[in-house]
């Protein structure tokens, strides 16, 4: 499946119209290693990374496309706290202190999402890492000012696509590159510019992959076997029960082929591409932006569930006969799903004169967004199995007071509409109204070694699926401290208590909106095919309420940087998936319950400089992380990610740069009641590039980068897919990039 893109030529037409405007600027030196603190913006005040109040990772400039994936989850994998929880080839979300989903905020410029990856594991997420100046990911307390959404953390994508600031110079980039283990073939073109008071942002990209490499078969036969016996023995199944199990098992297989040396239809392809525009004036800006973004990807055989149901509706019965009539009756041979977004952002500031009011900022993101999940059958015809629609605004407006003494403060509010719908055979969820508006402070106190903040946020959430409905309020506060011991190190201590209001899916999954419960009669409950379940929803969820304490610790010695963070969240009234011990037609029914949990985790990295001088520089470093999820009532939560431990070195001097990453993902023994153990891995992977110069203003950089060089055969634990899908086998990936 190809993507069709219309505005590819205009974009391509855009930048070259545009690039007249680079021969009027002075050339700019080349190969700076100037090491300057970027300005936090993922926060209530802007400050360094040092100054912040928060547990925070950014990645950026060249260290950012070093990294850079396809997705956040795999790009972000090796931050600290941070996993990613795999879906096949075409998704990865990402995992914070184990937490995802529904309870981890993904923003674009500090703007939420529209999209629907929290409502299903193999729903990617709506943006591009690839189009990223900055990410910032923050962990902790202060993630409350983002909504209760993000109780979990914040992962927001910085861009340039409605500029704050004139450029002082002109910019164009088009880079392109190559990765052998799926053949992909990847292109990015990025203008940047100014026109008087008038900044002007273009990029574009494009991408295509064909099925991922790797080492050996894609399905763990042996592990689907033992997971199947141990859901049959917590189900209580007898002895002839399993035995029919055991053979429709076999059926499957024979459907299903396991592929080896590759992961059957995981190839994929996207397309995007922004054009935005902003008047900067002396006392502040306003600017718009226009973005597209397309994705289309398969699910790995044996992934995607299609057991039917018995619906008594039949008019339903006759409309799905009709559907499949053109196909004689043959089954769904593969999945592909097809995302389709496209986003209207208006942003600015004002920066008052002799005011008590310094500066007030908005923001406002307008979506539309649709996926398809598409069955392609045996005789060569498909059909959109499920059509989810997901159409939005969110908005966000802070007002910074001037400071009056030791304290200055921030306050705001945060609001949100959308409309929800899933047609189709999966339509598991009811259409829905949502909406959310939260009123949020934070004031800071500052004296001498000592800085201090105190937030809050009150949040009104509402779900409206036709007669039923839900509506309460959400209450957060938070305090943190940081004091400098000296000028080379801190410490910080956070304390908070958040809540979080249940999401469409955990309301009203399998609810019939004539009683506003779980259906009566099974045979009309819809299976949810990425997770192989029948999910019941309960609209009756309370909040969750979450008690967090952290300490951390920060070094910034010249030669030694290091950071050390340790966190304890009890969360009451926790909403997750719990097997229920029933089955319908073959499949597990689960249902959305509460129980109170307890998080747990450390996180630490050091870097060390090991050389200095007129010719290179050298520099190691040691990372690793590790979190744990208990119920109250015993057990592990599932999927929770395995620590990790690594190590970096590096070397650059002023026209390239070299580095060796080992990270061990260790055994996952912490498993809940159906679920595996998982075996550890070793990931190695090393990364070089070289700058050369091209007349006095322009540079091509040429950099290749080997991933999972060991060639290890990896089960990702956090992933629903981990039997059926390893991640991806050894590549190596060749750049080329221009920039003028």
């Amino acid at each position: 499946m190809r993507i069709v893109y219309p505005t590819r030529i205009a974009i391509a037409v855009a930048l070259a119209s545009t690039s007249f405007l680079a021969g009027a600027q002075e050339p700019r030196p080349l190969h700076e290693e100037e090491r300057i603190e970027e300005i936090i913006v993922t926060g209530a005040f802007a400050g360094t990374r040092a100054e912040t109040m928060l547990p925070i990772t950014v990645l950026s400039g060249e260290e950012l496309r070093e990294k850079v994936t396809n997705s956040l989850g795999d790009t972000l994998k090796n931050e600290l706290g941070v996993h990613n929880a795999s879906f096949g080839a075409g998704v990865g979300q990402p995992i914070l202190r184990g937490q995802t989903g529904n309870r981890v905020a993904v923003l674009q410029n500090s703007v939420s999402i529209t999209d629907a990856s929290s409502l299903s594991p193999d729903h990617a997420n709506a943006t591009e890492p690839l189009l990223a100046d900055r990410l910032e990911i923050v962990r902790g307390p202060s993630t409350l000012l983002y909504g209760s959404g993000a109780i979990g953390g914040v992962i927001n994508v910085i861009d340039n696509r409605i500029p704050e600031k004139l450029t002082d110079e002109t910019n164009f980039q088009i880079e392109q590159n190559y990765n052998s283990v799926s053949r992909e073939d990847k292109t990015v073109l990025r203008f940047d510019g100014s026109i008087g008071n008038f900044g002007v942002h273009l990029d574009y990209f494009t991408r295509e992959n064909e099925n991922v490499k790797i080492d050996g078969f894609a399905i763990d036969e042996d592990a689907v076997e033992r997971l199947e016996e141990l859901t049959h023995s917590f189900m209580g199944d007898d002895h002839d029960d399993h035995d029919d199990h055991e053979e429709d098992h076999d059926d499957h297989e024979e459907e299903v082929p396991n592929t080896n040396g590759f992961i059957g239809n995981s190839n994929g392809e996207a397309e995007g591409g922004t054009a935005g525009f902003s008047f900067v004036g002396d006392q502040g800006f306003f600017g718009f932006s226009y973005n597209t973004f397309e994705s289309g990807y398969g699910l790995p055989p044996g992934t995607h569930s299609h057991a039917g149901h018995e619906e008594d509706d039949e008019d339903h019965d006759e409309d799905h006969d009709e559907d499949h009539d053109d196909h004689g009756g043959e089954e769904v041979e593969s999945v592909r799903l097809a995302l389709d977004q496209t986003r209207y952002d208006f942003k600015g500031e004002y920066r008052f004169q002799n005011s008590w009011i310094q500066s007030i900022r908005g923001s406002v993101g307008i979506s539309e967004y649709e996926h398809s999940e598409i069955e392609f059958f045996e005789d060569g015809g498909a059909e959109v199995g499920t059509l989810f629609k997901n159409d939005g605004i969110n908005s966000r407006f802070t007002l910074t007071r001037t400071p009056t003494g030791n304290w200055s403060g921030v306050y705001g509010v945060q609001m949100a509409e959308s409309e929800f719908s899933a047609t189709g055979e999966e339509a598991f969820i009811a259409a829905s109204d949502i909406s959310n508006v939260g009123l949020f402070g934070v004031e800071r106190y500052q004296i001498d070694d000592f800085t201090g903040e105190l937030g809050f946020r009150v949040e009104s959430a509402k779900v409206s699926p036709a007669s039923c409905g839900y509506d309460d309020n959400a209450t957060s506060v938070s305090a943190s401290g940081l004091y400098d011991i000296n000028d080379r190190s801190n410490i910080m201590l956070s304390l908070s208590s958040s809540e979080r209001a249940p999401s469409v899916e955990e309301l009203f999954s399998n609810v019939s909106l004539d009683t506003c419960n779980a259906y009566a009669d099974d045979a009309k409950f819809v299976l949810h095919a990425a997770t192989g379940l029948f999910e019941i929803g309960n609209p009756n969820l309370e909040t969750e309420q979450s008690t967090n304490i952290e300490m951390s610790y920060r070094l910034n010695s010249g030669g030694v940087t290091g950071e050390f963070n340790a966190y304890r969240n009890e969360v009451d009234n926790y909403i997750y998936l719990d097997i229920t011990g029933e089955e319908h037609e073959e499949s597990p029914i689960a249902s959305y319950t509460q129980r109170d949990v307890i998080f747990t985790g450390l996180e630490a990295e050091v870097n060390f400089t090991l050389a200095s001088n007129d010719r290179y520089n050298a520099e190691m470093g040691f990372f690793g992380d590790m979190v744990s999820a208990e119920l109250n009532t015993g057990g592990n939560l599932p999927r929770i990610p395995t620590s990790k431990i690594g190590t970096e070195l590096r070397f650059f001097g002023n026209n390239w740069s070299t580095h060796f990453h080992v990270t061990r993902f260790n055994r996952q023994s912490d498993v809940s009641r159906l679920e595996l153990e998982t075996d550890g891995y070793t990931l190695v992977s090393l990364y070089a590039d070289y700058h050369l110069s091209v007349g006095t203003d322009s540079e091509v950089k040429m950099f290749l980068r080997g991933d999972n060089l060991l060639n290890e055969k990896i089960r990702n634990h956090a992933s629903f897919l981990k039997n059926y899908s390893p991640e991806f086998g050894r590549g190596v990936t060749l750049g080329l990039r221009f920039e003028y």
